[in-house]
Parts: structure tokens; C-alpha cells; sequence
């Protein structure tokens, strides 16, 4: 195949292939219904506060950083391939065609996010009488071409000087900061003062740019690393062939590890404990998952929407943890051991869930008393937490035997 455009054209084909492989074991019934009660809570608490929302209140300035931080992040999508360093080399002349087409798709897959943003900050802009309908469709518009400069910008500079990526990140939040500030308080002329200036950063950089190579290596390793990203995110609803864990040491953590014995009883639990802290997956898991709660618990206001949230989020914490803890067929030294293995280590599995559990049923007590007060509410959230974990962790033990 001699032809960038035929190239690109037949990898994002495969690409969205890809994408709706997986993508159709994630947005399930279930998780449909999960999002119509967290929209239709969200909703209507978010309509019933802006009945009460003083007119003082910092809107534009929320709005502002919340809008700069999404458009922030432009990092192109290229669907290259590491063998690309090779093949790509003999067409490097209609490179340019190639990447013109993916700053395009960047820029179109990346603008859904802001502008849906902007539509729920719209009402509250109204609510504290900032702004009118003329500078709200400015705004919009200013955030469509925000998008396209500053993905072609992050490209650029990715291939001019790949140290200056999160500067350049920060100059663009500045920037896009203060056009959508001024143009709400002050006049909607800053939305063309911040155009001109974000297009005349862009050619400075596209100039610049034009001096280097293509940094192959670079951009592939992005792209890897973003597919890494999504299919991590999928292996959640179903098992991924081409998922690669990555471990971190965390040793701000080590406290929470006890020291290592030479007692049998104790491999298990130091292995798991270990396992569990130093492996991105199951970490994140747990931490997304219990600031997800924290969320749900400190902004519902419905207690039995709240209810029903925090259960359905402590289910998923103790039933994906113990499969991502129990699901590993490599090799260790402890299997050398003539103990039982393995109901030493669903055993060390259990309990440490189960701390889990405890920890983020406390978090979520904190997290809802700035709500309801010192009332039973929030000792019900974390009695449920307690409740559907507990629950979750002695069910997956009977299942499992009986497997």
C-alpha cells in the first residue's frame, strides 16, 4: 500500500472496529440504567439548587477553569505501529496528509466533552445573570476552534520540542481561561483577541516544527499508551487479550504493609497486600471507585438514590477487587510451599477486601456529613457500603466453591 490516505483510511477502520468490539460489553442495560439514575438525580438536584443559587456566586470563574482544563489536553491520535519506524519511511513525504487527517479526528473526538460542559454550565450562567444568549453561542464557538489550534499546537510542539508539552499545556489553560473569563464579564471582543493570539501561537510552533524530524517513537509510544488506557478501562466489563498491567513501587505506602516474617500463615497476606498496592489496575479500581462514592454520597441529595448508588459502587469494589486479586495464573515462590495455596490466598483475599471495604465505608460517612448532617443518614450510607461488600465477599466465596 503506497497511499497515506488509503493507510489511514483502513486503520481507522479498524480502530472503530476495535472500539465497538469492546465498547458493546460496557454500555450494557445494566450500566443504562446506572446512568439513568445517576443523570436523573444529578438533574434534578443540580435544577432544585440553581432555584437557590445566590447571584454572587463565582459562576464564571467555575466555568472558565472547568472549560480551559478539558480543552487543556490535545494530544493527537495517530494510529501508528511500532513497525511504522520502518515502513512509514519510504512515504515520509505524505506524512503531512497523514497527520493532517488525525489532528481532524482529534479534534472531532475531542470536542464532545467541552461542549457538553458548556451546555450544563449554561443554566447556571443564566441563574447568576452572567452573560446573555449572543455570548453563550460565542463561547461555543470559541471552544470549536480552541480545539482544532490546540490540537494542532500540542502536535506541533510534540515534534519541536517534546520537554515544553505540559508548559505549552499550562500557557493554553491561561489562555483559554482568561478569553472565556473576559468575554462573560467584560465584552465578547476577548473571544477574537484570544483567537488571534492562540492562532498565532499555533504558527509559531508550526514553524518551529517544520525544522525537526518526525519523532516516530514518540507518538507511537502515545498512542500505545492511549490504547492501554482504553482497553484497561474495558477490561473492567470483560477480559482483554491485549491488556499489559503495569506496576508501581508506592512506597509512601509501605506503612500500610506490614514487614515480612518467616511464618507461613503470613505469606499470603504480605503477597496480597503487596500485589494489591503495587498494581495499577486493582489500585485505581479501588480509588476510582471509592471517590465515586465520596461524590455520589457528599452530592445527592436524595437519601435512597444515595442508597442505591453507594451499594451498587461497594458491590463493584468487592466483586471486581477479588477477581483481580484471585484471577492471576502466574507463577510464584509461595506456590513452592506444602501448604494450601490456595485457600491460604482466597483467604488473604477476603480479609484484605474487607479492610477495603471498611476504609471506603468510612470515607463515605465523611464525605456525606457536609450534607446531611449529623443525622442517621450518613451512618446508613456507610451501614450499606458495609452491608452489600460483607454480602458480595461471602456470596463470591460460595459461588467459587461451588465452582
Amino acid at each position: 500500500m503506497n497511499n497515506m490516505h488509503e493507510i489511514w483510511g483502513q486503520r481507522f477502520f479498524h480502530y472503530v472496529n476495535e472500539l465497538q468490539k469492546y465498547m458493546r460489553y460496557v454500555f450494557t442495560g445494566h450500566l443504562a440504567i446506572v446512568f439513568m439514575f445517576a443523570i436523573g438525580a444529578g438533574g434534578y438536584a443540580y435544577s432544585e439548587w440553581l432555584k437557590e443559587v445566590p447571584a454572587t456566586f463565582p459562576s464564571v470563574f467555575i466555568v472558565s477553569v472547568v472549560i480551559a482544563l478539558l480543552l487543556m489536553k490535545a494530544a493527537p491520535t495517530t494510529l501508528l505501529k511500532p513497525a511504522d519506524i520502518v515502513f512509514f519511511l519510504p512515504l515520509e513525504n505524505q506524512l503531512p496528509s497523514y497527520m493532517r487527517r488525525s489532528i481532524t479526528w482529534s479534534t472531532f473526538s475531542q470536542l464532545p466533552l467541552p461542549l457538553i460542559a458548556m451546555v450544563i454550565a449554561l443554566p447556571l450562567l443564566k441563574a447568576t445573570e452572567v452573560g446573555a444568549g449572543t455570548d453563550y453561542l460565542l463561547v461555543i464557538l470559541l471552544i470549536i476552534a480552541f480545539k482544532g489550534l490546540f490540537v494542532g499546537t500540542e502536535y506541533s510542539v510534540r515534534v519541536a520540542n517534546h520537554d515544553f508539552v505540559w508548559p505549552d499545556r499550562v500557557l493554553r489553560l491561561v489562555l483559554t481561561f482568561s478569553t472565556i473569563y473576559f468575554a462573560l464579564t467584560w465584552s465578547s471582543v476577548a473571544i477574537f483577541i484570544g483567537i488571534l493570539i492562540a492562532m498565532l501561537y499555533a504558527k509559531f510552533w508550526d514553524k518551529k516544527a517544520e525544522q525537526f524530524p518526525f519523532p516516530y517513537e514518540q507518538f507511537i509510544e502515545l498512542e500505545q499508551n492511549r490504547m492501554m488506557r482504553f482497553y484497561r478501562f474495558a477490561n473492567y466489563f470483560t477480559e482483554v487479550p491485549h491488556l499489559v498491567g503495569s506496576v508501581s513501587k508506592r512506597s509512601w505506602l509501605n506503612i500500610a504493609m506490614k514487614r515480612s516474617t518467616f511464618k507461613r500463615k503470613d505469606v499470603q497476606n504480605y503477597l496480597i497486600v503487596r500485589t494489591f498496592i503495587r498494581t495499577d489496575d486493582t489500585f485505581w479500581l479501588w480509588v476510582r471507585l471509592t471517590v465515586l462514592s465520596a461524590l455520589g454520597a457528599f452530592l445527592i441529595p436524595i437519601p435512597i438514590v444515595s442508597f442505591i448508588f453507594v451499594g451498587a459502587l461497594a458491590f463493584a469494589t468487592a466483586v471486581q477487587l477479588i477477581l483481580a486479586l484471585e484471577g492471576g495464573f502466574e507463577f510464584t515462590m509461595d506456590q513452592l510451599f506444602p501448604e494450601e495455596q490456595e485457600k491460604s490466598q482466597i483467604k488473604a483475599v477476603r480479609l484484605l477486601v474487607r479492610k477495603l471495604i471498611w476504609l471506603q465505608a468510612i470515607i463515605l460517612l465523611l464525605a456525606a456529613l457536609p450534607l446531611y448532617g449529623l443525622s442517621v443518614t450518613p451512618l446508613l450510607i456507610a451501614a450499606i457500603a458495609l452491608i452489600v461488600g460483607e454480602a458480595t465477599i461471602r456470596l463470591t466465596k460460595e459461588q467459587m466453591k461451588d465452582i
